[in-house]
């Protein structure tokens, strides 16, 4: 009650000093803001704009509609709709001719059976009584405009305001559905939002934009680089696609890397713990306030596309884009560049043709979009080599890589088909010590080294035989195979589909036989999980189900069911707290084992590490 008392008071004071102005002082200083949003580049690029009629003392925008009908914009204003919960909606209008007095004396478009608009990525001017730098809004109170911005979620919104109705209190008495602008002009200046955003307040943002685009990833992040001046093409890059072993040949190549001295940027997802381990050079993270500066251009940079083109960017968009501006600033020698999904449509495969390009062991992954077979999989994957790379495939299934051979061999690409280290360290007739666990990290390591030897060969003579050796000895990647703890024996591995849980289930075998353990699992309800339980079975004891913290996690309740009806003895795991209180129940002899969806494995690695 106290925050809608402020508020209350706070509308009160705003509009009094908005009714306060002369009409002389209110056509000049409208004149003022219509010529500063007509010059601005969000106007001037907006192929559709949500108007408002003015009412009242609010800022007079009829020049600036007369013009932009004049420029052939499309315009849709609002009309509010009966029920029992009186809402709003957007109606396309041609000439203020189709506009009559409505609710509360506004112009309204006419109940002529028109349909209401949804057009995406629109510029929004919006009325209000009192707004802040931040991008904070105080309607009338009725809520219209909030209810209308929570269900059209992808629009690009601009306060238009008088000086004098800003309040710096206005942020701290707004509520949870007080949807919040990106702009608010006024005839001063332009505030941007995110010039007011923590580092907290833009990851929070990033976290929450869309997971997939309507356009494709390539698409998306050229048209960014080019808004952004193509930070990329002052950048060499070694390209990693694949399903399994990404991260760890990153990791090795990394290593090698700074160990031949150069200064190397690391791009990979997700992240464990905290949002910079995405971003590196060498094994420092971005800082925060580097990623809150370099994400204020990004953001920019979207709603000029949004108002433009359509296009909103992905969660990996953005994380991509702010990567690049940080390489190109720290003026890195080389970028090691992990693909999303994919490969061929992937954001990243906007990159001309890097130094070297790796794939990885391929499996069924995210078939909706990549094909619902290997060699389907295997196609997009293959999508990253270009003429002029030079390629590692790892040795894989003969239908993977069979058309992984058939694309270099069709574009005239250099190749190596590395294989893997054998049991006793002996790859080529070099000796090398892995200093990572788990068996399948013989087969990552030795694409890591095929890469090495390729960047010696081509511009990084630094690379020898030696860094490589050292490189692959000291390299270690987080959550993968990684033993946290001896008493009980507790080890992490970011196992989350069929292809990584056969080798976690593998490198389980090799470390002990006859051992029985405790499995804790939370799986993604896209991913083939009856496989994985069916290859984890043989080896439990106990498997207690957890269900990660994500819109698409498989519910703890059906794992726990399916591993039940398939003989195994299961429980449900109920959150995260749940799990580390049952691993320090565990007798000190036993042998946890913790995998899954990297979300959880970053959660619980944070927590246990406490």
């Amino acid at each position: 009650m106290d925050l809608l008392i402020q508020k209350s008071e706070i509308r009160k004071q705003k509009k009094a000093k908005r009714d306060g102005l002369t009409g002389e002082e209110r056509r000049k200083r409208s004149h003022q803001i219509c010529e500063a949003l007509w010059q601005s580049p969000l106007l001037q690029e907006a192929q559709t704009v949500y108007c408002y009629a003015p009412v009242g003392s609010e800022v007079d925008i009829w020049e600036l509609v007369d013009r932009l009908w004049a420029e052939g914009k499309r315009l849709a204003f609002p009309r509010v709709l009966e029920g029992a919960v009186p809402d709003m909606d957007f109606f396309e209008v041609k000439s203020r001719q189709e506009l009559a007095e409505g609710a509360f004396h506004v112009e309204e478009p006419e109940a002529d059976g028109r349909e209401p608009v949804d057009w995406k990525g629109a510029l929004v001017l919006v009325p209000g009584v009192a707004f802040d730098r931040a991008g904070a809004r105080c309607g009338y109170g009725k809520g219209y405009y909030d209810r209308y911005f929570a269900s059209h979620p992808e629009l690009v919104r601009v306060g238009v305001a008088f000086e004098c109705q800003l309040s710096e209190k206005l942020s701290d008495c707004c509520e949870e559905t007080d949807v919040r602008l990106e702009y608010v002009q006024t005839e001063c200046c332009c505030y941007e939002a995110v010039r007011a955003m923590t580092y907290e307040a833009l990851v929070g943002r990033i976290s929450g934009s869309r997971r997939f685009g309507r356009a494709p990833g390539i698409e998306c992040s050229g048209a960014v680089m080019e808004l952004l001046g193509h930070p990329d093409r002052d950048l060499k890059f070694v390209h990693i696609a694949g399903t399994n072993g990404k991260g760890s040949v990153s990791a090795f190549l990394r290593e090698i890397c700074e160990k031949a001295g150069l200064r190397v940027g690391l791009f990979t997802s997700p992240h464990l713990q905290e949002f910079t381990e995405r971003i590196q050079i060498g094994h420092e993270q971005i800082p925060r306030e580097k990623v809150r500066q370099l994400g204020q251009i990004v953001m920019a940079a979207n709603d000029r596309l949004m108002v433009s083109r359509g296009i909103n960017l992905t969660m990996f968009d953005y994380c991509l884009a702010i990567a690049l501006l940080y390489f190109k600033e720290q003026q890195a020698d080389l970028v090691i560049l992990e693909t999303g999904m994919g490969g061929r449509l992937d954001s990243t495969n906007m990159i001309q043709a890097p130094v070297v390009s790796v794939i990885t062991g391929i499996g069924l992954e995210h078939t909706e979009y990549l094909g619902d077979t290997v060699s389907a999989i295997a196609a997009e994957k293959a999508g990253i080599l270009k003429p002029g790379t030079k390629a590692v495939l790892m040795e894989q299934e003969p239908q993977s890589l069979e058309v992984l051979l058939g694309r270099c061999e069709a574009l005239g690409i250099c190749y190596r088909v590395s294989g893997s280290v054998d049991a006793e360290g002996s790859y080529r007739g070099v000796h090398y010590e892995i200093g990572m666990p788990g068996s399948y990290q013989r087969k990552n390591a030795a694409a890591a080294i095929e890469a090495a030897m390729l960047l010696a060969e081509n511009g990084y003579p630094q690379i020898t035989g030696q860094v490589i050796t050292a490189g692959i000895r000291d390299a270690r990647w987080p959550g993968r195979m990684e033993l946290l703890r001896e008493h009980p024996w507790v080890l992490l591995d970011g196992a989350h589909n069929v292809h990584g849980v056969t080798a976690l289930a593998k490198s389980l075998r090799e470390l002990g036989q006859d051992t029985r353990y405790t499995f804790f699992m939370g799986v993604m309800a896209d991913k083939d999980y009856e496989t994985m339980v069916e290859l984890i079975l043989p080896l439990a004891k106990q498997i207690y189900a957890l269900a990660p913290d994500s819109d698409r996690a498989l519910p703890a309740e059906k794992l726990c069911a399916l591993i039940r009806e398939k003989g195994g003895r299961a429980d449900v795991c109920t959150d995260e707290a749940h799990l580390v209180e049952l691993v320090h129940t565990q007798p000190e002899q036993e042998k946890c084992v913790v995998f899954g969806s990297l979300y959880l494995i970053g959660e619980i690695r944070q927590r246990l590490m406490k």
